[in-house]
């Protein structure tokens, strides 16, 4: 009979430790709340959820020398910037504009911050989705999105221009099976996400190989 190697025998040991742990009430009770989150994340996805993006851009600045110039409604603007906001269905239904909530409620509506001083807004029908039926009703602070139907994987683009420096338009509002709408996370953001993850992993993993070599 073949004899293992060192590194053989570590592994083995190592998938029974793994299994011992599995199998104590300490495994087994991560096992089951690691269901319950399971359980509770595919419920979700099955409802409509929605994110929003927000981009934002300096299109001119006074403190530059240069010869642009910016006007909109036939006035000229040396502070110009442009906020381009997202709102996207990262559900598996259709959300239906009549389902949600209503003028004086909650309705599905972009903040506006009021040191922004809003210039012009309007519908980027280029990354918006043609299966989407919207329009802009401004109401006290705020623009709302008034849509027929938002399709999972469709969205609606609204291009903000304000005169003063913000990052802080936001999307707001509900609907049915929608109670918040929540910043999607950028590219950046995953990435160090997943290589937090993968940090962890590895060091749980050398704790764990420490743990049986002591043993």
């Amino acid at each position: 009979m073949k004899k293992l190697t060192q590194g053989q025998k570590d592994w083995h040991r190592f998938l029974r430790v793994m299994w011992d742990f599995l199998t104590s009430k300490t495994g087994a009770f991560i096992i089951g709340v690691s269901a319950i989150l399971v359980g509770t994340y595919q419920f979700y996805i099955n409802k409509p959820i929605l994110k929003y993006e927000a981009e934002h851009t300096n299109i001119v600045s006074s403190r530059n020398i240069n010869d642009l110039k910016v006007t909109v409604k036939e006035k000229e603007y040396k502070d110009l910037y442009l906020t381009s906001m997202t709102l996207l269905n990262t559900g598996s239904q259709a959300l239906d504009g009549d389902n949600v909530s209503k003028i004086g409620h909650d309705p599905i509506r972009i903040v506006i911050p009021p040191d922004a001083r809003l210039v012009s807004y309007l519908v980027d029908n280029k990354d918006t989705s043609k299966s989407v039926t919207v329009k802009l009703v401004p109401y006290q602070d705020s623009l709302i999105i008034d849509f027929d139907y938002l399709n999972p994987d469709n969205q609606i683009t609204v291009l903000l221009l304000h005169e003063k420096d913000s990052d802080d338009f936001k999307i707001v509002g509900s609907a049915v099976n929608v109670n918040s709408i929540t910043r999607a996370w950028t590219p950046v953001q995953t990435r160090e996400l997943v290589i937090a993850m993968l940090v962890f992993c590895l060091a749980a993993y050398i704790l764990l190989n420490v743990f049986v070599r002591r043993r």
